[in-house]
């Protein structure tokens, strides 16, 4: 009788193991499935970055912003491309409406999100927000940065501007003054990820060089 019992138990242990290795496989081709929808659309963005400064330079500027807006990502317009060389981190920024929270968890599966302030390279703070994957897929490769690294933005005209990390910090979920403009005549980006098993937030302040 007790061999039999142990036998269902290890029956279940290996059904359950199989189960949370299927799981995981999944999430890893979710995964690659989702870099590469990325990278695709930092090409298309690029692209249509490269055909909107043609345009410039024949002065049809109407067309090109029109042409512009239309770069998205599985239906979410994309406002910017973010870039961090030490960490070979490239991502578009999508555009959402942070003031829904249920707005929030899709596209944040697929990219960084604005999750406050204006547009990309204005003047001000604004702060972009990305998981923490375990894999090193979007922020998760943001806890190796230290003060004096670099992040590039470019934005929807194609400009691209250098921003130098000059604070590093872990703080609670709740705090709202990292997305505080402190100094409207500069620019300023916050990199939001969360940390310590979505306890906490890490954050990481940059200014235009």
């Amino acid at each position: 009788m007790r061999y039999k019992i142990y036998k269902v138990i290890f029956i279940l242990l290996i059904i359950a193991l199989l189960v949370v290795i299927s799981l995981i496989v999944m999430k890893y081709y979710e995964r690659q499935i989702n870099e590469k929808q990325n990278r695709e659309a930092v090409e298309t963005f690029s692209a249509s970055i490269e055909k909107i400064q043609k345009q410039e330079e024949s002065e049809n500027k109407e067309e090109t912003t029109s042409k512009n807006e239309d770069v998205t990502l599985n239906g979410y317009k994309i406002i910017g491309i973010v870039k961090i060389p030490k960490i070979n981190l490239e991502y578009p920024i999508l555009d959402i409406d942070t003031y829904n929270p249920d707005e929030t968890k899709e596209p944040m599966k697929m990219a960084i999100v604005k999750y406050w302030g204006g547009q990309v390279n204005e003047y001000g703070n604004l702060s972009i927000a990305g998981h923490n994957n375990y894999d090193g897929t979007m922020f998760g490769k943001t806890k190796q940065l230290e003060v004096g690294d670099i992040v590039e933005m470019t934005d929807l005209t194609g400009s691209l501007l250098q921003y130098k990390i000059y604070n590093k910090f872990v703080t609670d979920p709740n705090d709202v003054t990292i997305l505080e403009t402190k100094d409207k005549t500069i620019r300023e980006i916050t990199l939001i990820t969360c940390t310590n098993g979505n306890k906490s937030r890490l954050i990481l302040k940059a200014k235009e060089i």
